[in-house]
């Protein structure tokens, strides 16, 4: 398994097991819960992550709110999507969500 952490956070990190890349929830000591698979771009803020992922090879935008994951947390109460480019830049406006976009050439 490989780690890649991305921004400042400790608490989210992209992680590859069995083939599959995924964005996880990390509990420390190498354990994640996972929260989207194989995502492409992702920005984050103080309060919202912002993913364009493409799991089931179908790509789209989704967004966590931060403040109300947690590990015991159901994956819906806080992992919003799939959106399509138009309907996920009308809600990052409405919520000041990072920008991230759908280009593979900026892909982590």
């Amino acid at each position: 398994m490989g780690v890649l952490q991305f921004g400042r956070s400790n608490t989210y990190k992209v992680y590859y097991i069995d083939g599959t890349k995924r964005l996880g929830y990390s509990l420390g000591q190498g354990t994640y819960i996972g929260r989207l698979n194989e995502p492409i771009n992702i920005k984050s803020n103080e309060q919202y992550i912002s993913v364009y992922a493409c799991p089931h090879k179908i790509c789209a935008f989704y967004y966590i709110d931060k403040t109300k994951d947690n590990k015991f947390a159901e994956h819906n109460e806080f992992v919003y999507g799939s959106y399509t480019k138009a309907q996920f830049a009308a809600i990052a406006k409405k919520l000041g969500l990072p920008t991230t976009n759908s280009s593979v050439k900026t892909a982590i």
